[in-house]
């Protein structure tokens, strides 16, 4: 305790100012209702200042603030004393009537006192931290029934409110509103407009603080909870949390903390009851109403009306109003906020907003997007309007006075993006449901959500292309042609909020059309509403000032790319093809720029790892939507199959190019959340998920009516006809086969790398594991120019400089380095207990793979395997034995056979034998060996040939349809798009290679180009 007494922010001043409460409420409570006018003004000044004092406390210190208002209800005299006077001035009633000075002087000092004491108690709580004094003390004021006392001096606001409007109505009609603002009447005015706003102000704090305790620890298993007292307990009386007295068994940490449990349970029934019972959010919006009627009575024309009108008074009534409408719209964020924690069920219900309250949370947003856009107001009631927009050009008075188009930041100043988000919240349908939705349905129809959504998105982005890079001086000039109606109004929404407006309102339009208000029958978001989002690609960096817990990147990549249509490309059973059209919505998506967008993405967070800036919003983005889909193919695949051909290409160089910089880079980890996790992931999903496909493709065109096999029916780029194959296949194939051969050689550098330095990487060993028996049987096939072996000998710069290579360039064997490497550590993964580098439901894919890579290795290295000046062979019988076992548990008997039969294999290589047993040399031991597995391999593993036989003849053929700079190690991430690269082609071979700078074909030209060029230019 006394650590945390020496964090709090209590100075001398503060506790003379306690003192000077603690006294004034005595003697207020020592009089009664029958407190004299001075004495109530007395407590209203020492409470106001109190109640002013935790907001300055959360400005210098959160956390300090925080153990302050716990300290400060903590302490027995001021809790009491501040219960009690709660307690007395809630219940302090009255009616309209026709009063004298000295009336209207009494009701006008009660009038302050209760707003005062409102404000005190929610300031307190909500800054206070879940303490057992803290939860005491709002238990104690809730059980008094403080809500439900409020609810009825709201009624008593309302009606002094309407019969103040009837007379300044009156007065207007009789020539004009002037005389009536010097009347008696006026002077209540102020403090009846503050105060509807104050019961806002506690309210939300009692359900923050139950937010706060819901997320401040696990919840242990809870006794039953008393029931809530219908009666109003003495306010200092003892409160004991129900099953507290059970508690003397046990360890004290145990038992405090179900004793703290308990509290909470009672505290979230007890407030829920309240909240029912006393419906003050639906009372305090009815009288917010009231409040709005009478400023259209007695608007700003009364000064023109009457020259003797005091311009203070308008600008003091401007400025309560506009508290006003801020405190009670800040309820709504509360309210949402309680729909999305661990609530009690009782909590969460109360949460959905009466007809009242959604009616002010639309209006309010109506009110202020038609004042930005200038669009319908979709009739919503003049008087209404003309409050709210009076609220709105407050903001615009006061930027320009402080000289800042920034304004003063504080959480109720945002009176433009505040209503913006609450109405989007509204507007959200299921999972952000705030109100009652028969209730809701008769104030806004639901046909008019989806278009309304849509005016707050567009508003967000062109507000954030508009503020990003804006100076101070432009933001000015802006606020002046707004205010004098020559200009949009939208500069009030700057780069921190638009943005953040933008996604949650487009989240609002997705939840709409799901919820069966867009288009009848229709699924598909549209195209706009991808050209918003595609549009908000290049303001992820924008800090979401203002919006605590909110992560725009990762918001954007959850809940917006992941609207993604998606088709899964390898379910089980196989075999498996592309549907015959795109998904529904993919269309719209890709006439609404995803594309570029998603490359824009991947460009971003490449450029980001190379500038060492890895934790970049574009990686945050990517790393949520990654996150969002067990299967990343199932929204990659399809925009790459439908998309634009030259889009799609640009894409995956892109991707190639971040998998350079994250195999070039040192300080990369598969835990780490930053651009090599999120390139690694993805890539590797795509590929694994691809080569699957492409096994279930061939099977399917294999099994097909009339079908002449895999080979006559050819799709790759190099290999023929497109046989059978729909358009978008043939597109996907080629983009499959062109990103293995951009994709694999750095994953497998990068795979490499890590292990050299103890970490494993699971997912691109799965990757490189599965794609090299099928890129091996492509080699063997072709006959390409440089072999495995070579490859293994001459490392990773062999890659694209063999000399003699053929036009057609290196094998694909160059994909993937070290291929006998790559089996032992795989080997090394498999163990009778069944562990392995992925879960069950992937390891018998995992295994069968392996013994495929184990076959197709072996036939292609045979010298190699078998460990021709070493002492023994690459890998250990024991391993293959095991996976044999694997295999043959999980009942693939052929692969199984295929895994026993390398054993005997290497045992034979080891003493020279060839593959029956008879003696040789070693060379044609091992040559006559491998021919005998390569033999095997159509009964081994049928679909091993077909999938091969749909893949271009090598790499290079593979990366013909990508087009770009022929560099294939070019990094240039300069721009949004690999597309957009100007090229300028090589003037000695007429223009076969292109280059997009002078680096990348010097670069070229000494890789193996030179010959090349020499040979097509005829020199």
């Amino acid at each position: 305790m006394a650590a945390q007494a020496a964090q709090t922010l209590m100075c001398p001043e503060a506790e003379a100012n306690l003192s000077e409460f603690v006294a004034h409420a005595q003697a207020v409570l020592a009089a009664g209702a029958e407190a004299s006018p001075a004495l109530l003004n007395a407590l209203a000044s020492s409470t106001n200042e109190m109640a002013a004092r935790p907001c300055r406390w959360q400005n210098a210190d959160e956390t300090a603030a925080g153990n302050t208002a716990a300290d400060l209800l903590g302490r027995p005299a001021f809790k009491q004393a501040l219960l009690l006077i709660a307690n007395e001035v809630t219940r302090w009633s009255w009616a309209p009537a026709q009063r004298s000075a000295e009336e209207h002087e009494g009701l006008r000092a009660k009038v302050g006192a209760l707003r005062a004491v409102e404000l005190l108690c929610g300031s307190l709580l909500l800054v206070a931290p879940p303490t057992p004094p803290v939860l005491d003390f709002a238990r104690r004021l809730v059980l008094s029934q403080t809500l439900e006392a409020l609810s009825g001096r709201l009624v008593d606001a309302r009606a002094e409110l309407d019969f103040l409007s009837d007379q300044a109505a009156a007065a207007a009609a009789a020539g004009g509103a002037g005389p009536f603002v010097h009347a008696d009447a006026s002077s209540l005015l102020l403090p009846l407009v503050a105060s509807v706003g104050a019961p806002a102000v506690l309210t939300r704090g009692c359900l923050m603080l139950a937010v706060r305790v819901s997320n401040a620890a696990p919840q242990p298993q809870r006794r039953q909870p008393a029931a809530a007292s219908a009666a109003a307990p003495e306010p200092s009386a003892p409160a004991q949390p129900a099953g507290a007295a059970a508690g003397g068994s046990g360890g004290a940490s145990d038992s405090a903390t179900e004793e703290g449990a308990a509290a909470y349970a009672c505290y979230a029934q007890e407030l829920a009851a309240a909240l029912r019972a006393s419906a003050v959010v639906e009372h305090t919006c009815i009288a917010l109403a009231s409040v709005l009627r009478l400023w259209d009575a007695i608007g700003p024309e009364a000064i023109e009306e009457h020259p003797g009108a005091d311009p203070a008074f308008f600008r003091a009534l401007s400025a309560h109003l506009d508290k006003t409408v801020s405190n009670v719209t800040s309820t709504f964020p509360a309210l949402h906020a309680a729909t999305e924690v661990g609530l009690s069920a009782g909590l969460r219900s109360v949460a959905a907003l009466g007809p009242a309250a959604f009616y002010s949370s639309v209006a309010h947003g109506v009110a202020v997007l038609s004042a930005l856009d200038g669009e319908t107001s979709y009739g919503l009631d003049p008087a209404v309007l003309a409050g709210f927009t009076r609220v709105f050009w407050v903001e615009v008075a006061e930027r320009l006075e402080s000289g800042s188009s920034a304004g003063v930041r504080r959480s109720q100043d945002f009176r433009c993006v505040g209503p913006l988000m609450n109405l989007a919240a509204s507007l959200a349908g299921k999972g952000f449901i705030l109100w009652d939705p028969a209730a809701a349905s008769g104030v806004f129809p639901p046909f008019a959500v989806l278009p309304l959504a849509m005016r707050v998105a567009r508003v967000g982005v062109q507000a954030a292309d508009e503020a990003a890079g804006r100076t101070e001086v432009v933001a000015a000039a802006a606020l002046r042609a707004a205010q004098q109606g020559t200009g949009p109004c939208r500069v009030l929404l700057d780069w921190t909020m638009a943005p953040v407006l933008a996604v949650f309102a487009l989240q609002a339009a997705s939840s709409a059309m799901r919820a069966g208000t867009g288009p009848e029958g229709s699924a598909c978001l549209g195209e706009e509403w991808w050209l918003l989002a595609a549009a908000l690609t290049p303001h992820l960096r924008a800090p979401a000032a203002g919006f605590p817990g909110v992560s725009l990147p990762s918001h954007y990549g959850k809940h917006i790319l992941a609207e993604l249509p998606s088709v899964t490309l390898a379910p089980a059973p196989l075999p498996h093809t592309l549907p015959p059209a795109p998904p529904l919505g993919l269309e719209s998506a890709l006439a609404g720029g995803v594309l570029p967008c998603l490359e824009r993405l991947f460009r971003r967070a490449a450029a980001s790892l190379r500038e060492s800036r890895p934790d970049s919003s574009e990686v945050e983005a990517l790393l949520a939507l990654n996150a969002r889909y067990d299967d990343v193919s199932a929204w990659l695949a399809p925009v790459l199959a439908w998309g634009d051909a030259r889009q799609a290409a640009a894409l995956v160089r892109t991707v190639g190019k971040g998998f350079e910089a994250t195999a070039a880079a040192d300080n990369i980890t598969p835990d780490d959340t930053v651009c090599g996790e999120a390139v690694l992931a993805i890539a590797s999903h795509f590929l694994t998920a691809g080569r699957l496909w492409l096994e279930g493709l061939a099977a399917s065109r294999d099994r097909g009516p009339g079908s002449a096999g895999p080979l006559a029916q050819r799709a790759g780029p190099g290999g023929g006809g497109a046989g059978a194959h729909s358009p978008a296949e043939r597109q996907l194939l080629e983009m499959l086969a062109a990103a293995a051969a951009t994709w694999l050689p750095p994953m497998c550098r990068l795979l490499w790398a890590r292990l050299d330095a103890g970490a494993m990487l699971s997912s691109p060993l799965i990757t490189c594991l599965c794609w090299q028996p099928v890129l091996a049987r492509v080699d063997a096939t072709h006959g390409a120019p440089t072999r495995l072996s070579a490859v293994v000998a001459a490392g990773p710069a062999a890659a694209g400089a063999s000399a003699g290579a053929s036009a057609s360039g290196a094998g694909w064997g160059t994909a993937l380095t070290d291929p006998v490497r790559l089996v032992r550590v795989a080997l090394r993964m498999v163990d009778g207990d069944g562990a392995g580098p992925v879960g069950d439901p992937k390891k018998v894919l995992y295994l069968r793979y392996l013994a495929q890579a184990c076959c197709t290795v072996a036939a292609a290295l045979p010298e190699e395997v078998a460990g021709r000046g070493r002492a023994g062979p690459a890998w250990e019988t024991s391993k293959l034995r095991a996976l044999a076992a694997e295999l043959r548990t999980h009942g693939h008997a052929a692969a199984a056979e295929a895994a026993e039969a390398l054993p005997a294999q290497l045992v034979r290589w080891a003493h020279g034998s060839g593959p029956r047993g008879g003696r040789g040399g070693a060379r044609a031991s091992a040559a006559s060996g491998a021919q005998a597995l390569a033999a095997r391999f159509g009964a081994w593993f049928p679909g091993l040939e077909a999938a091969a036989a749909l893949l271009p003849a090598s790499p290079a053929a593979a990366r013909a349809c990508l087009g770009g700079c022929s560099n294939p190690a070019c990094a240039n991430l300069e721009g949004d798009s690999d597309a957009a690269l100007p090229l300028r082609a090589c003037a000695v071979c007429g223009g076969a290679a292109s280059y997009c700078s002078r680096e990348c074909q010097t670069a070229h030209w000494r890789s193996g180009h030179r010959e090349a060029c020499r040979v097509r230019g005829g020199s």
